[in-house]
């Protein structure tokens, strides 16, 4: 008798697609050669990620915390300078204003102090024209009393008048 024939079922199953003409693995044939893998992360590992990237994110949050306190911090200093920069600008306009109006009371009276500083120099000058005038005279007087000094011994009163 003949062999009957059984309908052929492929070994490997192929995608229902029938352009694509390559079998797909079968999973029972696949176990047999392949060796079991380990699993690739432990629960240690895991754990040490878990805990580094929480260690992670507290350092950012603490290095922002940082920055904002140093902000706070600076942005304080800064607002005093510049409230005393300010009040030291506002000094400065009102005490420039002040130099301006007592400059320009110099300018108006710079006359005057002239005129003072003249007189001053022209009493000084009289001053030492009459003393050198009496000089003069004490030297004179002393060189007509040397030469009169025998004729006038008890006559003081009665003498020459000298001009």
């Amino acid at each position: 008798m003949p062999r009957q024939q059984r309908p052929r079922t492929p070994s490997l199953p192929t995608t229902e697609d029938e352009d694509n003409s390559k079998p797909l693995p079968d999973p029972s044939t696949d176990g047999q050669k392949q060796k079991p893998q380990r699993p690739g992360t432990s629960g240690t590992e895991a754990a040490l990620k878990v805990s580094r990237r929480q260690a992670s994110e507290k350092f950012r949050q603490a290095e922002r915390a940082e920055r904002a306190y140093r902000a706070k911090k600076r942005s304080a200093a800064t607002r005093a300078n510049y409230a005393d920069a300010k009040d030291h600008f506002r000094q400065a306009r009102e005490h420039f204003g002040l130099g301006f109006k007592l400059l320009s009371a110099v300018v108006k009276g710079w006359p005057y102090v002239l005129r003072e500083k003249r007189e001053a120099r022209r009493l000084r000058g009289e001053e030492e024209k009459r003393r050198k005038v009496l000089e003069m005279k004490r030297r004179l007087d002393e060189k007509l009393g040397e030469g009169e000094g025998g004729a006038r011994d008890g006559e003081e009163g009665e003498g020459v008048k000298v001009v």
